[in-house]
């Protein structure tokens, strides 16, 4: 375990509905006896900001780096140890350069929790001293890209085993591509079987949701979705209260989202539709089941079997101390 007494750190990373993961890994660096600033790695949560970072990024610079130039005027006079940028998807070439030569002491370093097609920072990877990515395939595309999975939140570790479960299977997520369809064959399984679930669709704006009813969900109720994020603290609650967590990837998804470390660290059964999962080294058949999108079939011995401890070391990978160590090592 590395001891970061002393050190001073800067955190970029997303806020937001996932404000917990870079907060996670604050809290675990302080822990450690490091001194850090943590930072949105978008100047803005708003739509419109998304949309100028999204698409407009380098043709309106300015607006981020106006943003940077604040953080450091804030920290000139801190002499950083180690910058990390989250996800990174407003940074520029010329954005990343600008902070190493303010704090020209600061390792830097870029951890990808998404994918390089929907970060678009492809063309800065380079501007790094190391770069990490939860992504197998992308690390096989960018040879100074090394590969990390994602992680926990210590919270998920508080869940106990013998709850009291209200739900067989529980489903939390952001609504996108073909997941309504695909809930909806699990609903109507469910239905038949007698599994009893709860399902949490998030839509992250009227204007989003009013954008997919016309374009590609016309048979979607507002009453079905929820234009609020749902908290760690009831997304962990949920778990405890659920034998079961399903998890539904985004369309030609090949790397784990988070949620199946989540699901390990509280010792629920996890049900994907992610075959990749099968290639990791906490897979299980007795914890995991991977099921076929088009025919969703979950067994009732599925649900109703204990769940298998996982190995303390394989546990600690996926934890968020054990992700600082190999993000810092």
């Amino acid at each position: 375990m590395i001891d970061f007494k002393g050190k001073n750190i800067l955190i970029f990373s997303p806020y937001g509905a996932t404000k917990h993961y870079g907060e996670a890994i604050k809290d675990e660096l302080l822990k450690r006896g490091a001194k850090v600033k943590g930072y949105d790695e978008r100047p803005s949560q708003n739509a419109l900001m998304k949309i100028i970072i999204r698409f407009l990024k380098k043709r309106i610079p300015q607006i981020f780096a106006k943003y940077i130039d604040s953080i450091i005027k804030e920290n000139r006079g801190i002499c950083f140890d180690y910058i990390l940028i989250c996800r990174g998807e407003a940074f520029t070439e010329f954005t990343v350069n600008r902070l190493k030569k303010a704090f020209p002491n600061a390792q830097c370093i870029l951890y990808l929790w998404d994918i390089l097609e929907t970060t678009n920072v492809r063309d800065v990877i380079h501007c790094f001293d190391k770069a990490m990515s939860f992504d197998p395939y992308n690390v096989a595309s960018e040879s100074f890209l090394k590969f990390r999975p994602t992680f926990f939140v210590p919270l998920y570790r508080s869940v106990p085993i013998n709850a009291e479960y209200k739900y067989d299977i529980m489903f939390i997520g952001t609504l996108h591509s073909n997941r309504y369809k695909i809930i909806n064959l699990f609903r109507t399984f469910f239905e038949k079987q007698g599994i009893s679930s709860f399902v949490y669709l998030y839509v992250p704006s009227v204007l989003v949701y009013m954008k997919d009813l016309i374009c590609k969900f016309p048979y979607i109720s507002i009453a079905k979705v929820n234009f609020t994020p749902i908290s760690l603290s009831d997304t962990v609650m949920k778990m405890k209260e659920s034998k079961c967590v399903l998890d539904i990837n985004y369309t030609n998804q090949r790397s784990l989202s988070m949620r199946a470390y989540e699901a390990m660290a509280a010792r629920r059964k996890y049900v994907t539709t992610n075959p990749e999962i099968m290639k990791y080294d906490f897979y299980n058949e007795n914890n995991i089941l991977v099921v076929d999108i088009k025919k969703p079939i979950i067994p009732r011995a599925f649900i109703d079997s204990p769940f298998v401890d996982i190995d303390a070391q394989v546990l600690h990978k996926y934890s968020v101390e054990g992700l600082v160590d190999d993000l810092f090592g």
